[in-house]
């Protein structure tokens, strides 16, 4: 007599159960795209806001001391930067420190964001006459 094999194929719990591994990967493998990608997004728009206060600080350190745009005052200015697609809005106050200094303090952050700012203090001195 013929014996009838039971373990001949794949019976439907254990198609179910596979089904159902592999639904968890594709789930979590997703998840982890979506904060690889949020995290990237804050990296990028952390780069471009620390770009924007490096390139205000080296235009206002570039000015001569006595240049107009360099009066004790507050100053704001909203600027597109990584290539026009993060508006970013600075905001500097410039203090006289006394005789030949002054102090610049920057902050920046991404335009309309009540998150956290990029800071940074700038002191700028007159020619103190040293030579080489």
């Amino acid at each position: 007599m013929r014996r009838i094999e039971r373990d001949a194929g794949m019976g439907l719990v254990e198609v179910l159960v596979a089904m159902a591994l592999v639904f968890l990967l594709v789930v979590g493998g997703g998840e982890m795209l979506a904060l690889a990608l949020r995290a990237k997004r804050r990296g990028d728009l952390a780069a471009a806001v620390t770009q924007a206060v490096l390139d205000r600080l080296e235009s206002l350190k570039a000015r001569p001391f006595d240049d107009p745009g360099l009066a004790a005052g507050a100053y704001e200015e909203i600027i597109d930067a990584a290539a026009g697609t993060v508006r970013i809005a600075e905001t500097w106050v410039i203090a006289d420190e006394g005789a030949g200094l002054k102090a610049v303090r920057l902050r920046a952050r991404p335009a309309g964001s009540a998150g956290p700012a990029t800071a940074a203090l700038l002191f700028i001195s007159r020619d103190l006459g040293f030579r080489p």
